[in-house]
């Protein structure tokens, strides 16, 4: 079951905002961490393969376009290609 009260409208809004920071991933390598959103920059990215604390994890081999944001509860992440912004939370 999923924790989603524990952030308060302002924290979950900051969170929102990268105001908990970011891990910057261009690796192919297995990356771990707790991450609300991951941002494809500097042009496409290829998520290989993707674990949420939630069980709702994202379709092997996704693609997002530069810009593209994916929300959820992130705790890692492997990369085929590109660049993505892990937003902390």
């Amino acid at each position: 079951m999923s924790d989603l009260g524990r952030y308060s409208v302002k924290q979950s809004g900051n969170l929102g905002l990268g105001q908990g920071g970011f891990n910057s991933i261009t690796d192919t390598a297995l990356n771990t961490g707790n991450w609300v959103a991951f941002k494809a920059v500097h042009g496409d990215a290829i998520i290989a393969s993707s674990t949420s604390a939630t069980g709702d994890n994202l379709p092997a081999s996704m693609t997002l376009s530069e810009g593209d944001m994916v929300y959820g509860d992130f705790t890692a992440v492997t990369l085929s290609s590109g660049k993505i912004l892990a937003y902390i939370g």
